[in-house]
């Protein structure tokens, strides 16, 4: 008789285990970064957070299956000197029985109750009741709630999130995670062409495909966008006024902006914008969509002016240095410009025909200058220099 309970419970270990061998959880969607995080996004007392993190489908090739899921968020920040991962929140909710698919979102766990329903049809009620495992200390806490009081945003650092689903027993079925570097984006700031419009006259380009130039300090999810426009004393009062005026870039005057790469320098295009032409003064303007857990936030820079050098003038000691030269003058460097075209050097007394050939190739100098621009942003690289 003992013989045979014994059998008995072998069997439904061994069944068991099969049901665990063959169970699979699917977990699929992803977690969202935001380049800001607000301190009002996380409520610290019941770790409900009223901003989507993350979003996932649940689903089982086996049903039903009873499950829980555990949220957890944690923080390293030197700024708040906190120099170890510290847990701000993480939340796991009671076994819950799942019967279809079901679309699983941070915001439906807290402390508190919620209900939610699966993909079934008709869909069952899923009832989420959560339970706090972990929560940052209330100093550090304040230490959060001090840093954000001027901003409202949380401290930079590096946050990282993580969702796990459980077995009734505590074994991990899906997970996923990610950890994210939170800086408070800086202002962008122009550095050439131009400045100042009282300063055209030193800020002058001497082509009419200008390389614009700026610092921004890189940002995840980001997006980065130009305009330009003509400055005309006659009609403008200001830089303000002209750029919101007609502009030259976009060329479409229903469009404010113009969108670029998400790097630091951006080439004048011989497409989609008008023409630039000699002797005018233009202005010009960046700006920084930034994606944040209260929505995207514009971040425009200051506007700068320059003016587009008349062929033949004498504006200042440069007027007379061909174009190419000074675009060449600005991807080589002062003084490998000056190694090579300086007194006494190779290419002293050198003056570009205008006939320019890349790999053998014919092209236009709005070729070539793209080809700069490509090397001041670093995209391309030069390994040598050879004079033929």
């Amino acid at each position: 008789m003992l013989i045979n309970k014994l059998r008995i419970i072998f069997i439904l270990i061994l069944f068991n285990i099969g049901l665990l061998r063959t169970q699979s959880i699917s977990l699929s969607g992803e977690i969202f970064e935001y380049a800001t995080y607000y301190v009002n996004s996380f409520d610290f007392s019941t770790g409900a957070t009223s901003v989507q993190i993350f979003r996932y489908e649940l689903s089982s090739n086996q049903y039903p299956v009873s499950l829980k899921v555990r949220f957890k968020t944690t923080i390293l920040s030197p700024a708040l000197g906190i120099t170890n991962e510290q847990t701000i929140i993480e939340i796991e909710t009671d076994p819950f029985l799942l019967q279809a698919p079901l679309v699983l979102d941070n915001r439906d766990l807290s402390s508190e109750a919620t209900v939610i329903f699966d993909m079934d049809t008709p869909p069952n009620q899923v009832d989420l009741d959560g339970n706090i495992i972990e929560i940052l200390e209330p100093t550090q806490v304040d230490a959060i709630l001090q840093s954000v009081m001027t901003t409202g945003q949380i401290a930079d650092g590096e946050y990282s999130f993580e969702v796990i689903i459980l077995s009734e027993d505590d074994q991990v079925l899906a997970s996923d995670s990610k950890t994210f570097l939170v800086q408070s984006p800086v202002s962008v700031t122009l550095e050439s062409p131009g400045g100042a419009l009282s300063d055209t006259l030193d800020n002058m380009v001497y082509t009419t495909f200008p390389i614009f130039q700026w610092f921004s300090q890189p940002c995840g999810g980001c997006n980065t966008f130009i305009r330009v426009a003509q400055f005309n004393s006659q009609i403008h009062s200001s830089l303000e006024e002209a750029i919101e005026d007609q502009r030259v870039l976009p060329f479409d005057q229903s469009e404010y902006w113009y969108p670029i790469d998400n790097l630091n320098s951006y080439q004048y295009p011989p497409s989609d914008a008008y023409p630039l032409e000699e002797g005018n003064i233009y202005c010009w303007q960046i700006m920084m969509t930034v994606p944040t857990t209260s929505g995207e936030e514009q971040m425009p820079s200051s506007i700068s002016a320059f003016m587009i050098n008349e062929s033949g003038g004498n504006s200042n000691n440069s007027s007379n240095m061909n174009t190419l030269l000074l675009a060449l003058e600005q991807v080589l460097g002062q003084n490998q410009y000056d190694a090579l075209f300086g007194s006494g050097n190779e290419l002293q007394d050198f003056f570009p025909t205008g006939q320019i050939e890349i790999n053998g190739v014919g092209v236009d100098e709005s070729s070539l200058n793209y080809l700069f621009n490509q090397i001041n942003s670093d995209t391309y690289q030069i390994q040598s220099i050879i004079v033929e």
